[in-house]
């Protein structure tokens, strides 16, 4: 009778021991071949790359060049200012989160393009 119960303890603690330190075996990182590196959507949530604000910017102004490209100034949240050059201009897009520019010179722009030929 000891030498069972002596038994039936034995098993007992080897199975609690194996079922302690299972976790341990599973719980580990990859390390066996190359290590992937983490997506953008991971590394936002992890906290290693910062998003940057966007807001909606909108046709402000849309000047054409003599060379049929189109110069185009969008104004967005707080005087955040994008432009353009292009041969269609969307009427609004996402654009980053500037707040405090002032207007771009569209005139520079455009007697630069003229000068260029096609």
């Amino acid at each position: 009778m000891v030498r069972a119960s002596c038994y039936a303890i034995t098993t007992l603690a080897t199975f609690i021991l194996i079922w302690l330190h299972s976790p341990l075996a599973f719980a580990g990182a990859k390390t066996i071949g190359p290590l992937k590196d983490y997506t953008l959507d991971q590394k936002i949530r992890r906290g290693d790359v910062i998003p940057h604000k966007m807001t909606t910017c909108r046709l402000k102004k849309r000047v054409k060049a003599k060379n049929g490209q189109q110069v185009c100034v969008y104004l967005g949240a707080q005087q955040t200012y994008e432009m353009q050059v292009e041969s269609w201009c969307p009427r609004q897009y996402q654009c980053r989160y500037n707040p405090g520019q002032k207007e771009p010179n569209i005139d520079d722009v455009i007697n630069s393009l003229n000068k260029i030929k096609n």
